[in-house]
């Protein structure tokens, strides 16, 4: 028997599975070992990744700039799909479609068009895509249209296609003739008349350049119980068990386990949305093509800092120093910095000196400015076309 660091609850060694404290899909499957850990119990990994990761990772802005680090490493040379990019849900309301569903408008790398019919969710109506739970189980139907520039590259426009909406039980219908393929080798299905007839209400729709009303969702607290989680896994990581018995880190449970009434707990730190929000300090904290970790100790706590790109910044204290020794302190020196690349499947660790030396230009990381070069490369491959 042992305990589970988020649930707190003791249950069989069996029930437990891998977590990943910077979560995969950030790339946390590049990040130290450190940071993985087997102390989180199966319930709590499948749940909190469900409702807690998901609520960041599905934001529009988090998911957005996520998707932009995967535009910035794209090689023509190279043939892999890329991601789609959710605009939200669209003001169009094809044939057979009923109240409690929405239309979500997509877009291809090239313009191309993609129309999601899926449930609707009242609760969770800011994630992107719907409730992950749901759109697992559920079977969804997804509209794809090609647009002029996929001419172009058909080869990006197919493999995007194909790579669309992995993992979802989602019903893809092609409506535009395709050529010298088959579209049901990547997915896509045969047309039913409920398809046919929403086929020709999309290309009435869609095919000369009409103007689409779409809807974007905020909740303002989507990042709260995500960090409040994050900060208990790195504090647990780093020092252990101990990390978790302070009063700090009794206010990042409550912020872990908050439900909306619930009095706000006392967790430290601010976020791209705040008023103390510093653009000078945001890109000297991260990458503009990475997601960055900054882990250090600022007088008596263990601050955090994540920057995603080098716009979205958020701090966090994420355990107090009440109770850690000087071995504990040493295992962070002078600070961590964790950059992750998850387009690349690549991780880089260095110390908060050397990175504050590279981004002042006093000595400059051979590896980041390689990893950059890559982000440049093809830059204007999108813009030209």
């Amino acid at each position: 028997m042992k305990k589970c660091i988020y649930c707190r609850e003791m249950k069989k060694e069996s029930e437990f599975t891998i977590e990943h404290v910077m979560p995969q899909f950030l790339g946390g499957a590049y990040c130290p070992d450190d940071f993985k850990n087997r102390d989180v119990c199966a319930k709590c990994n499948s749940n909190l990744g469900l409702f807690v990761d998901a609520a960041f990772e599905k934001n529009f802005l988090v998911y957005s700039y996520l998707n932009e680090n995967a535009y910035s490493f794209f090689d023509p040379t190279r043939p892999v799909g890329l991601p789609i990019r959710c605009m939200g849900p669209c003001d169009l309301v094809p044939p057979h479609m009923t109240d409690e569903e929405v239309c979500e408008f997509w877009l291809g790398p090239l313009g191309e068009q993609i129309f999601w019919i899926r449930p609707k969710d009242d609760r969770l109506y800011w994630y992107v895509g719907g409730n992950p739970r749901t759109t697992k189980t559920a079977r969804t139907i997804a509209y794809f249209l090609w647009s002029e520039r996929s001419i172009k590259n058909p080869l990006l426009t197919w493999l995007t296609f194909r790579d669309a909406f992995e993992g979802r039980r989602v019903k893809k219908v092609m409506c535009t003739t395709v050529e010298g393929s088959d579209p049901t080798d990547i997915g896509f299905s045969e047309p039913d008349s409920t398809d046919r007839d929403r086929i020709t209400y999309f290309l009435a729709c869609c095919s000369k350049g009409e103007v689409r009303k779409i809807q974007q969702s905020m909740y303002t607290k989507f990042d709260g119980r995500f960090f409040a989680k994050t900060s208990i896994g790195i504090a647990y990581s780093l020092f252990g068990e101990k990390a978790l018995s302070t009063n700090y880190a009794a206010e990042l449970y409550k912020g872990l386990w908050y439900r909306e009434g619930d009095p706000m707990p006392s967790v430290r730190g601010t976020s791209p949305l705040s008023a103390e929000t510093d653009s000078t300090f945001a890109k000297l904290m991260g990458e503009s093509n990475g997601v960055t970790f900054i882990i250090q100790r600022i007088q008596d706590q263990i601050g955090l800092n994540l920057s995603i790109g080098t716009t979205l910044n958020w701090t966090v204290q994420c355990a107090s120093c009440d109770n850690l020794t000087a071995d504990d302190l040493a295992r962070i020196g002078d600070g961590m910095v964790i950059i992750l690349y998850k387009p690349l499947q690549r991780g880089l660790t260095l110390t908060l000196p050397q990175y504050m030396a590279h981004k002042c230009g006093a000595h400059i990381n051979a590896e980041i400015v390689e990893i950059n070069a890559k982000a440049n490369k093809h830059i204007d491959y999108f813009k030209n076309l």
